[in-house]
């Protein structure tokens, strides 16, 4: 913990005595009603946390809210959170290297973080569940859904908002954009996992415990599930990945072309407030844009003068050679028409069908100034790569003709602040040089 920030380290202990204050209270106020259970739900806890699934980005996830859900109800807010609390610090888990984290080889520090953060999410969530007119371990619990759906709320909110502080310190990127995307993801799979949870408690409370025991069987088979879920959705950035590094090794001069215009693309589409599941279309649609190239023949691709008509017309197929490879891909069949279109124009000048207007889709608008954008401010065989300020006169003048005025607007306010933060930040940077 030495070595943390100071901010950062500030941060965590007050999640730590937040939890102890937290933890003070309830033993104030509540009880837990049955040890028995509360030590059965405490090692399924641990047993559920510790059959982690890692995601991409180096987090994990589990299924272990259903087990924490059942807690709240049978055994109340401080069963429940202390239950929740020590299966997260006791937890053996495997990660995706292949190594395996717990408490005897993970620091002091991030254990009680980690038991603190879950302590305060289960704690006050269901403190506000028995804040109405609830009973703990009432058979007919599942008849209070607006508690029920209150409380899973409050735990998504302060879990998200809690471990997006946290992460959002450590590596100085915005706060307001992890937490939106955060929430968007776990939102939903909350309400899957609790409804599990609710399936458990009533098992519980209506036939014993060893009933509730054979349920665990297909809860850990949901959680295999979800990881073959997300086992083929990584195959599937790997292929589109893969495809990707084929195009370009066809043409030095495009190498990270299409990441670059991925990342327009994405920040663009984030601007013009396109939704997530269509932002994420666009961006793979974007490193898939010229995998048509593959089908172009290598001397006219990196040809070092103009090409001729004949050769431009060859070129001009790549956006349907392209689609015609990814035709028998049933997972990439969303970005097939985008890729389609970005060569069109507004004016309907473009190609392959000369659509015009809103005949285009509003995503290959976007792939198509991002690319555009990238292929004039970056080096090729027949020319040097022209300036920002050039390539963005370029695009307002063609603005309504061969780009969308709209995109047009937002893409050059996009590109005219990214300009203006880089060089603040040099600025910055040489008045520290010149005060050194």
């Amino acid at each position: 913990m030495k070595s943390l920030p100071i901010n950062l380290k500030k941060y965590i202990l007050i999640i730590m005595g937040l939890s102890i204050l937290l933890l003070f209270t309830m033993v104030r106020l509540y009880s837990i009603p049955d040890y028995s259970i509360f030590v059965i739900l405490t090692i399924l806890s641990i047993i559920v946390e510790s059959l982690v699934v890692p995601i991409p980005g180096g987090a994990a996830i589990s299924v272990g809210y259903a087990v924490t859900f059942t807690a709240m109800i049978i055994l109340g807010p401080l069963g429940a959170a202390v239950c929740c609390s020590i299966g997260v610090m006791l937890r053996y888990a495997k990660l995706s290297d292949g190594s395996v984290r717990h408490i005897g080889n993970t620091p002091l520090y991030k254990v009680l973080f980690n038991g603190a953060q879950a302590l305060i999410c289960i704690g006050l969530a269901s403190i506000v569940y028995y804040s109405f007119d609830t009973k703990i371990a009432d058979l007919l619990f599942y008849k209070n859904i607006i508690p029920l759906v209150i409380s899973i709320c409050v735990y998504v909110l302060l879990n998200v908002f809690i471990i997006t502080k946290l992460l959002s310190k450590l590596n100085n990127e915005s706060f307001r954009k992890m937490f939106i995307k955060n929430i968007k993801w776990l939102l939903p799979n909350c309400f899957v996992i609790a409804s599990l949870g609710i399936f458990i408690s009533i098992l519980y409370l209506n036939y014993g415990t060893a009933i509730m025991l054979l349920f665990f069987g297909p809860l850990l088979l949901a959680r295999h599930s979800f990881k073959l879920y997300l086992e083929m959705k990584q195959v599937y950035i790997e292929t589109v990945y893969a495809l990707t590094k084929a195009v370009e090794a066809k043409d030095k001069y495009t190498n990270g072309h299409s990441q670059r215009v991925a990342e327009y693309a994405e920040k663009l589409s984030d601007k013009m407030k396109l939704g997530y599941k269509r932002i994420e279309t666009l961006k793979t649609a974007a490193l898939l844009h010229d995998v048509g190239k593959i089908g172009i023949m290598d001397n006219i691709l990196n040809k070092p003068g103009r090409l001729t008509d004949e050769e431009f017309e060859t070129i001009k197929k790549h956006p349907e050679i392209g689609v015609e490879i990814l035709s028998s891909v049933d997972f990439l069949k969303e970005i097939r028409e985008i890729i389609l279109n970005h060569h069109e124009k507004y004016d309907g000048t473009g190609y392959p069908s000369g659509l015009k207007g809103d005949e285009v889709p509003i995503e290959a608008y976007i792939l198509s100034i991002a690319d555009a954008f990238d292929a004039m401010t970056s080096d090729r065989s027949y020319r040097k790569g022209m300036t920002v300020e050039k390539a963005i006169n370029i695009i307002e003048k063609d603005a309504g003709t061969h780009f969308h005025p709209l995109v047009a607007e937002q893409f050059i306010e996009l590109i005219k602040k990214e300009v203006e933060e880089q060089e603040n930040v040099q600025s910055r940077v040489l008045k520290a040089q010149s005060a050194n």
